[in-house]
């Protein structure tokens, strides 16, 4: 209960010390809180938390801050957030939430909404955020982002390890100075000379009834045989209780003006004593928020005096010109290795391809040659004579009537190696060259050219527009970010028609067929992939990711475009052959590449009986000068012999060498006497 007193005049002078006073009496207060913000509990608490996890008055003397890279005070928080500039404190604190919510150190601010939502989804905190995803975090007022910012915060508390071993380490920061007033009624005074009411309001049907003592909660049942111990469980009870409790906070004092006018206005003996107690530490945060504040309008003076000053045209033409060279120099390099990447996709292609028509063309002469097994020997069966020769038709095919049978009828060649459905309605025309967002062509490069006097008249902005359109045939269409069907679900580029489609969709023969390429198997998880509406991983390859950079004039619009794109969350492709990812080509494509080679194959298949029936009769040609060769050696000794004995007037003629067999008799090796 309060305790009345007579209002005495607070000195100053009897709690900070003399220097603290006159650097209050002589420096500016900074800028000031907006009304919106300075009563709101949400605000006031995410400022004190900052005030203890960054590089801040109170952490000074308390070793490494969790923040260590963010050097806070409210009043440059106050100052960025009202203007935009380049070095934004708040920017800062938005992308450090961002990297230690998702647990991604490349976690970028663009991805900002699409991760937020997901994780605080999973905690049922700030529905009316996290359940719209046409909402955007930008779009918000100042007081709907801190609300936002405080279910980070409360979410980092819950689930960020890092966060605990801060804590445990840390607890007496987060242990702000209590007041207690009553039973349900204290005071905080929080980082900052911020005052807070703190009430509990329980229901009125609110009750609860367990012993007061451990002894008490357990019952012991004997017998003559055997003792019985059951611990009593109060859990339920308790939690029920708690639900009727509801904790109301109020802000105070939001201000150092407020916080002395609060001190000097009370009338609780107790209560002055204790706010007079933080007195110190308060001045000693409020002066070194001025001095932040004075030093840093003082820097960007100076910048802008050195901005403004007068310059030299021959000073001022050095600067453009070596602005220009520097801007021609990036745009050539950006123009260099956008062509890289693109040679390097298009050869993983024709490489994967290739491969795929080989392993496909193997397949396809086994099933023809296994129908023309199976066709002979039906003829054969149907008559025996009817193919006892390959008698080929008077024309320039030169193919038998079985080769000809097997073509238009043969039930395994027919047989498609692809099997996919037609795309529905019909099949998608995509635009994007689907490159990294380093690698796009903007709007804003081509102007950024012209306007410095740089030609890029042949050059015009890349599509930033996505395409979806999958074998199941479920949807299909243009920046699907929105759609059931594609968000939530492992998405699979490909690397020809640039069609992006469900990795679960694809069958493991085509997979197969893609391991063609790299000579091992291939599974799915291979594939660089990607998955809309989740926030971004560590992806698959240990490659370094290059850096997006983007420039702070860039439109909404223009920003939230490259955000939905799939191939922003993707790894980017690499001109080096030893790690890009697998290159991945869909059923349609493979289809196409059939469709090819079944048209080429009666020409190939020409060609090969063509070249069969040439080898066929040189061997038939040579087979028939040998019998010749052979006949006229066995011809000329009979003559000689003849001759000889008609010379001899008829004598007795000796008996003949050898015997002259017949040509299917002929031995292998053929010995001639030595008179011959």
């Amino acid at each position: 209960m309060k305790r009345a007193l007579e209002i005495e005049q607070v000195h100053l002078e009897d709690y900070l010390e003399e220097f603290q006073l006159q650097q209050l009496s002589k420096s500016i207060p900074g800028p000031a809180v907006d009304p919106d913000l300075a009563h709101n509990w949400h605000y006031q608490y995410v400022v004190s938390w900052l005030y203890n996890v960054c590089d801040s008055a109170f952490t000074a003397e308390q070793g490494k801050p969790f923040f260590s890279n963010i050097a806070f005070d409210e009043k440059l928080l106050l100052q960025d957030l009202k203007n935009q500039f380049e070095e934004n404190l708040y920017t800062e604190i938005l992308e450090q939430l961002l990297k230690t919510v998702t647990q991604n150190k490349k976690a970028q601010l663009k991805e900002w909404d699409v991760a937020m939502k997901y994780n605080l989804a999973q905690w049922d905190a700030v529905l009316w955020y996290s359940q719209d995803q046409s909402l955007k975090f930008r779009t918000l007022s100042v007081g709907q982002q801190f609300d936002v910012l405080y279910a980070c915060v409360k979410y980092i508390e819950r689930k960020n390890q890092g966060f605990r071993m801060y804590l445990s380490s840390h607890l007496h920061m987060f242990q702000f100075p209590e007041c207690v007033l009553g039973e349900r009624h204290s005071l905080y005074v929080l980082p900052g000379g911020k005052v807070v009411e703190r009430t509990m309001a329980a229901n009125e049907n609110a009750e609860l009834r367990v012993p007061i003592k451990f002894r008490n909660c357990s019952v012991r049942y004997e017998n003559e045989d055997q003792v019985e111990v059951f611990q009593l469980d109060f859990g339920p009870e308790i939690d029920d209780y708690l639900s009727h409790i509801a904790l109301n906070f109020t802000v105070l004092t939001a201000t150092w003006d407020e916080y002395l006018e609060y001190v000097k206005e009370t009338t609780d003996q107790g209560l002055q004593e204790f706010l007079t107690q933080q007195l110190p530490a308060i001045a000693d945060n409020e002066l070194n928020g001025r001095r932040l504040c004075g030093n840093r309008e003082r820097e960007r003076s100076m910048a802008e005096l050195l901005v403004r000053r007068k310059r030299s045209s021959r000073l001022v033409a050095r600067e453009e010109d070596t602005r220009r060279r520097d801007l021609e120099a990036g745009w050539l390099e950006k123009l260099d290795e956008r062509d890289q990447c693109l040679r390097a996709r298009q050869r993983a292609v024709a490489k994967a391809s290739k491969a795929i028509k080989d392993a496909m063309w193997t397949m396809l002469w086994e099933r023809f040659e296994a129908d023309v097994k199976v066709e002979k020997l039906r003829r054969r069966t149907i008559d025996s004579d009817a193919t006892s020769q390959l008698q080929s038709r008077e024309n320039d095919a030169q193919l038998s009537d079985i080769d000809l049978a097997v073509l238009e009828n043969g039930p395994k060649y027919h047989q498609p190696l692809i099997q996919v459905d037609a795309p529905v309605p019909e099949p998608l025309k995509i635009e994007s060259l689907e490159l990294p967002d380093e690698l796009l062509i903007t709007r804003e490069d081509l102007s950024s050219l012209a306007n410095h006097g740089i030609s890029a008249a042949e050059y015009t902005p890349d599509s930033t527009s996505w395409g979806f359109q999958c074998p199941c045939n479920v949807v299909a269409g243009l920046n699907l970010n929105d759609n059931d069907a594609v968000r939530s679900h492992t998405l699979v580029c490909c690397d020809s028609c640039l069609r992006w489609q469900h990795l679960e969709c694809q069958q493991d023969n085509w997979i197969t067929l893609l391991g063609e390429a790299r000579q091992r198997p291939l599974q799915r998880k291979d594939f660089a992939t990607v998955t809309l509406g989740m926030p971004q991983r560590g992806q698959r390859r240990s490659t370094r990711h290059p850096a997006v950079s983007e420039s702070k004039n860039e439109s909404e619009n223009s920003t939230d475009v490259l955000l939905d794109r799939p191939v922003t969350r993707k790894a980017s492709p690499s001109t080096n052959a030893a790690v890009l990812p697998e290159t991945f080509i869909c059923g349609w494509c493979m289809q196409a590449l059939e469709k090819d080679l079944r048209l080429a194959f009666a020409s190939e298949l020409t060609q090969t009986r063509t070249q069969q029936l040439k080898l066929h009769e040189d061997r038939e040609r040579r087979k028939k000068l040998k019998e010749e060769r052979n006949k006229a050696s066995y011809s000329t000794p009979t003559t000689t012999t003849t001759t000889t004995t008609a010379n001899a007037n008829n004598a007795a003629a000796p008996a003949p060498p050898f015997q002259i067999l017949q040509r299917n008799a002929l031995p292998r090796t053929l010995t001639l006497p030595s008179q011959l």
